[in-house]
């Protein structure tokens, strides 16, 4: 055995040692990477040469020179793969928090790599560069001019990822295209558009139009809604009761507040603009169509309308008899509803017309709350049509579904005749219409007939009773533990909320 050769095994051993501490450290703190794979066969590369120095085999030998190229090749891939993970991976966004975008990291691994290429080249193989950088030149001529558009996206996908107006998951604007970003790579960007579809936008396409990036600098976007109002309707009035209606809907945020602006008068009617913020812009679609229907069923009740855009005008005359009819139709529906409620019991038949006066026809859209808990009140409502859901919240946020209400049903007999504050609050499951009994319908009563207050406080009083075990208003509840004779102690709250002595 001469020295040669013990030179070679002990390099060999050398080798072996260095590429079982590498796959060691790969195992422990790159686990599942590709890495080993390439350690694996810049081994086997790296044996090769060896067994072949070991028999003799010259230097200059094809296969010593292929076995050389390979070993040299795939170790600078390895160094260059550990260094990623040391460098990229640990320093830069582990501890320093600074995120390099993956298409940077192989630009710079693949020129590193094509450097290393043309060294083995040349110093293995012997290859001039001089004339392969002559003939490279034409081909990237050639190569450049087929793949502009290629490389034209490339460039423009790294300035992108450089830049990074946008990330993953966010939801952007880019010429007539909406959507959230769902996939970024060197050419192309993708997003899903709210149609559920996929549109691939090139970079160079991105680079060149411009991006509005909806989820920055923070989640919450401003919607615009507009409405037209008739123009017999006061434009402070308008205002306060479109912004009053937005502030307490599901969705819409309290801060910064809704805001209503008159923004043109119409040939029909003056354009008023909503604004709202909402943290939630993948709903602004259905937000906004839920706000439209909240206004339209807001403003009917407080006799706001939203005008035709007519050109023709067609006109039918209507006589007084005709509306004489659905007045009084009207009228009687209102007094039939109030008949139902068996509070209303002791009124005589003039009494109930005054009420009915006093009285109005209401209509909420589905999810709108009538009442809401803590609120006070002077009214009770008296349900037509639909269905409503009672909740109570327990102060901490948590709402407990008590009962559901439907046709036939009322409720808020304790805020008509004493003014308590709501107890809980009535959601409208869907479309439901009311009568609203307010407070002056019952104090015109009291003003001509006063002795109508005793079987008043006894109905209400029964009706505590029933309502005992389901609905149950607390402060009687509690006041019923307190008082000897819970009537007569309602008799005089009733008697304190209308002002009789």
């Amino acid at each position: 055995m001469n020295t040669q050769m013990v030179l070679h095994g002990v390099q060999a051993v050398v080798l072996g040692l260095s590429v079982g501490l590498i796959l060691l450290f790969i195992r422990r703190h790159a686990p599942g990477s590709r890495l080993r794979l390439w350690v694996f066969l810049a081994g086997i590369a790296g044996a090769a040469y060896l067994v072949l120095k070991m028999f003799g085999v010259p230097g200059d030998n094809t296969f010593s020179k292929i076995s050389l190229a390979f070993t040299v090749f795939l170790s600078a891939n390895i160094v260059l793969k550990m260094l990623n993970l040391l460098f990229w991976d640990y320093l830069l966004k582990k501890q320093v928090e600074v995120y390099i975008p993956r298409l940077v990291i192989d630009i710079i691994n693949g020129i590193v790599l094509a450097i290393v290429a043309l060294a083995v080249l040349n110093g293995v193989f012997g290859v001039k560069l001089s004339g392969l950088l002559v003939t490279s030149t034409v081909l990237s001529a050639v190569i450049g001019l087929s793949l502009q558009d290629i490389l034209g996206n490339l460039f423009a996908g790294l300035a992108l990822q450089m830049e990074r107006p946008y990330k993953l998951g966010e939801w952007i604007s880019v010429g007539d295209h909406e959507g959230i970003v769902i996939q970024m790579n060197w050419r192309t960007l993708t997003i899903r558009t709210r149609e559920g579809d996929n549109v691939t936008i090139p970079n160079a396409t991105v680079s060149k139009d411009i991006v509005t990036n909806h989820s920055r600098p923070d989640r919450n976007h401003m919607c615009r809604v507009e409405v037209g109002i008739s123009y017999d309707s006061r434009p402070d009035r308008v205002k306060s009761v479109i912004a009053s209606t937005l502030e307490r809907m599901d969705g819409v945020l309290g801060h910064p507040p809704p805001k209503v602006f008159l923004k043109q008068f119409g040939d029909f009617s003056i354009l008023y603009e909503a604004r709202f913020w909402t943290g939630e812009y993948h709903r602004k679609p259905e937000l906004e169509n839920t706000v439209r229907t909240r206004i339209w069923y807001v403003l009917r009740r407080h006799g706001m309308s939203i005008p035709f855009p007519i050109r023709d005008v067609t006109v039918r005359e209507v006589s007084r008899e005709e509306e004489d009819l659905v007045r009084e139709n009207l009228r009687m529906e209102v007094v039939l509803g109030l008949r139902s409620v068996e509070l209303f019991r002791p009124l005589s038949d003039v009494q109930m017309e005054e009420l009915a006066r006093n009285s109005s026809r209401l209509v909420y859209s589905p999810g709108e709350t009538l009442v809401r808990q803590g609120d006070s009140g002077d009214s009770l409502f008296i349900i037509t049509s639909g269905r409503v859901e009672i909740y109570v919240s327990d102060g901490s946020g948590r709402n407990t579904h008590l009962a559901d209400l439907a046709a036939g049903d009322y409720f808020g007999e304790m805020s008509l005749l004493t003014g308590e504050p709501r107890t809980a609050s009535v959601i409208a499951a869907v479309e439901t219409e009311v009568i609203m009994v307010r407070k002056a319908g019952i104090s015109s009563i009291l003003e001509q007939e006063a002795s109508v207050l005793e079987p008043l406080s006894a109905m209400l009083d029964r009706r505590l009773q029933e309502l005992s075990g389901r609905i149950v208003d607390q402060k009687a509840r509690e006041d019923k533990g307190r008082q000897p004779d819970r009537k007569e102690h309602l008799l005089g709250r009733i008697r304190d909320f209308f002002g009789i002595g």
